[in-house]
């Protein structure tokens, strides 16, 4: 598994890399931030819109956004959603038809909190917040930690990047 913070845009080398690693069965886990919400490599698992969401934006909400309870067949069903965690700011995903098969939790009010997609024997998932608290509290909970084992559970022993 190989975690991403908010690196917005890769260069092509390291995109063709990762694709690879990741088609062999890796897991990429990226987050969200201000980079990654003015534009992105491609190496995300759905279409993004620019810009993202925060309080008291244009696309805003009144109160911070809790946890949804996770979906059976998202690999963190059985995990409580805690009701203190709260979202401030989260990077939108663009709908689709493909959108819903994608998304492994949402927010209280239904937009996604992190989405995946399999490429190959692997996947790429996506957190919709930064991997620190500055979107969210998510990052500082016991949950987190919990989701991150789940994800490091699916990783098998992908080999090394090239």
């Amino acid at each position: 598994m190989l975690v991403l913070a908010d690196l917005g845009v890769l260069g092509e080398s390291n995109v063709t890399a990762l694709t690879d690693w990741v088609s062999n069965g890796g897991v990429l886990v990226r987050f969200a931030g201000p980079r990654l919400s003015g534009g992105h490599d491609g190496l995300v698992p759905v279409d993004l819109r620019s810009g993202g969401r925060a309080l008291g934006s244009a696309l805003s909400w009144e109160q911070p956004q809790g946890l949804s309870p996770f979906a059976e067949g998202s690999p963190f069903s059985g995990l409580t959603a805690d009701p203190s965690i709260k979202v401030e700011r989260q990077v939108l995903a663009e709908p689709s038809a493909t959108l819903p098969s994608r998304v492994w939790a949402r927010l209280e009010d239904g937009t996604p909190l992190v989405t995946a997609n399999a490429q190959g024997k692997g996947q790429v998932v996506l957190f919709h917040v930064t991997a620190n608290a500055d979107w969210s509290n998510l990052p500082l909970s016991g949950l987190f930690v919990e989701m991150l084992k789940r994800l490091a559970d699916m990783a098998p022993a992908a080999g090394s990047l090239t």
